[in-house]
């Protein structure tokens, strides 16, 4: 019988009406903490759908002039040494990461930073459709060997970087409408994101050389 009366307690416990406050402190902390992220990772995502969408009206010549952006010129890929391969890759993700930098210590740049986001889906989404509708089967497989895990790397540091960038350049905004007052605090902030900046770089990097990796690995496994 008492453990009868302890299980019924036990149950009445479980019935219980969930923590709110709790709940409200973990959701606030994560908007604080991964809300800016996520609204440019939404904005990358509506890009990519729109990249997708309009891949029908892009041509091979036009990818072939944009190669900088698009890192789907598999052809002529195939004729680099490693070296250019590398810089190919590397040259492709730097291009982002120096116009959300140059958005970040610049007045208006909070504005450009969140499209920059929504480009770089545009030109995966693009990209990637191109690659499958033109290679079929052997595109589909291409593209994830050895491509998407270089380009979601990139994805998560870019985004956390485009972050940074967008509350620079709101500091930047803020000091010039509130005067010299925040200038210390915009000096301590500025010397955060250069060394972000550095930390992004290494990680774009690691992306170029996972990308030549990948594809000293298993490009010559597809039939193009």
């Amino acid at each position: 019988m008492k453990g009868f009366v302890l299980t019924l307690r036990n149950g009445k416990n479980d019935l219980r009406a969930p923590d709110l406050r709790g709940i409200g402190k973990r959701v606030k902390a994560f908007i604080t903490g991964y809300g800016l992220q996520s609204v440019f990772a939404l904005l990358f995502l509506f890009g990519l759908i729109v990249g997708v969408a309009c891949s029908a009206s892009f041509d091979e010549d036009t990818f072939k002039r944009l190669d900088l952006l698009f890192t789907t010129n598999i052809s002529a890929r195939a004729d680099m040494n490693v070296p250019d391969i590398f810089i190919s890759c590397f040259v492709s993700y730097f291009l982002f990461v120096f116009c959300a930098f140059l958005s970040g210590i610049s007045l208006w740049g909070f504005a450009a930073v969140p499209l920059l986001s929504a480009f770089r889906g545009f030109c995966v989404g693009l990209s990637s459709a191109f690659v499958f509708s033109v290679y079929r089967l052997s595109g589909v497989g291409f593209y994830i060997l050895v491509i998407l895990p270089g380009t979601i790397l990139f994805l998560l540091a870019y985004i956390r970087y485009s972050a940074h960038a967008f509350r620079l350049s709101l500091r930047y905004a803020g000091a010039s409408l509130w005067g010299a007052d925040r200038e210390p605090e915009l000096r301590t902030y500025l010397k955060h994101f250069l060394k972000r900046t550095l930390f992004t770089l290494l990680a774009v990097t690691a992306c170029a050389v996972t990308d030549l990796v990948l594809w000293i690995l298993f490009a010559d496994k597809f039939q193009f």
